[in-house]
């Protein structure tokens, strides 16, 4: 009983290690299957070889269709060639025609960059002008300022002179005409590179006349000899005011005398106007000759503050219309207002009357 139930487990142990090996064996054989797939998966050659090889299979069903295939591959291959060859020469010309266009296009870059040159050239000349233009431009403002004339009267020796020249400022000296008590004043006057001359003429009331002063009764001979002789003696004169005159320029014939002889002697005549009822506007006019008047009196009063006054009102009448003129005198006050005004005077140009009338 006992060898039986031992040969009965012995035979299900057997039975369990057959499983087992068939287990194991089917384990291999699955994979080694497996292995041999990999590798082909893993080998690009074998796989397009094996699909060569099946591509044949199937459209290939005997030797004859076979080579006809291969002749017409052949026939393929060698027309393939001549294509190549023609594309082979067309690229060859296309070659040819992108060397010739780029050829070209090298010539006109040379060209643009030989414009551009060209072009930074007339920049810069055009540059080069700008500035040229802004600097006369800069010139032309500083010409543009407003003009002043400021005439000092009187001039009749070496020390007003003297002052007048320690102002080291653009002003014109009025001389009187040479007599017994101011003889060198022709002398004086060429020290100067523009000066004038200051006529006496008749006043209405005036208790200091100078010695020759020129009368309203005085014949046109009388005045044709004193316009000669002052022409005489101060050479390069051509601007004469009057020094008081007031019953003088308000006399129509007395004036139409004086600007005869004025017009012989090609002088030109700057109204003091020390009257308003002048004449000198209307006979001017008469005798084709400019109207030259003064505009400011800077020191009616011998005071240095009132001058400074004056001087402002001369300059500021100068911006509203371009020029002034101011007649001042050779005192100690005139002086020293001018030497503290030179500030204020960089407001306008000081000029002489030959800028503003010419010659």
């Amino acid at each position: 009983m006992v060898c039986l139930k031992n040969l009965i487990r012995l035979k299900y142990f057997l039975i369990i290690f057959l499983l087992v090996l068939i287990c194991i064996l089917l384990a291999l054989k699955i994979f080694t299957e497996y292995k041999k797939q990999e590798n082909l998966a893993f080998n690009p050659e074998i796989q397009e070889f094996n699909s060569s090889i099946d591509l044949f299979r199937d459209n290939n069903q005997d030797f004859n269709q076979s080579d006809n295939i291969f002749k017409n591959y052949n026939y393929d291959q060698e027309l393939n060639t001549s294509f190549l060859e023609k594309n082979l020469s067309i690229d060859d010309n296309n070659i040819t025609d992108y060397k010739s266009n780029f050829d070209l296009n090298t010539s006109f870059s040379e060209q643009n960059l030989s414009s551009s040159d060209l072009n930074s050239s007339s920049l810069t000349q055009e540059m080069d002008t700008i500035k040229k233009e802004n600097i006369n431009q800069s010139k032309n403002n500083h010409t543009k300022k407003p003009k002043l004339v400021i005439i000092i009267d009187d001039m009749a020796n070496s020390k007003q002179v003297s002052e007048l020249k320690k102002l080291n400022l653009k002003l014109t000296p009025s001389f009187f005409p040479p007599d017994k008590t101011h003889k060198n004043t022709p002398q004086l006057a060429s020290e100067f590179k523009f000066f004038m001359v200051h006529l006496p003429l008749e006043a209405i009331n005036y208790n200091k006349p100078e010695l020759n002063t020129l009368k309203v009764s005085d014949s046109k001979e009388h005045i044709d000899a004193m316009i000669k002789s002052i022409k005489k003696e101060f050479k390069g004169l051509r601007y004469i005011n009057n020094h008081t005159g007031s019953l003088f320029t308000s006399d129509e014939n007395a004036m139409r005398k004086l600007l005869t002889s004025f017009k012989k002697q090609d002088f030109i005549f700057v109204d003091s106007k020390t009257i308003g009822k002048t004449k000198a506007l209307k006979l001017t006019k008469e005798f084709n000759q400019p109207y030259i008047q003064r505009d400011v009196f800077l020191d009616n009063e011998d005071n240095v503050s009132y001058i400074k006054s004056q001087l402002k009102q001369a300059i500021d009448l100068a911006h509203k219309k371009g020029f002034a003129i101011a007649i001042a005198h050779p005192r100690k006050n005139t002086f020293k207002a001018l030497e503290e005004s030179k500030e204020m005077l960089l407001e306008v140009n000081l000029v002489y009357l030959n800028e503003i009338y010419g010659n």
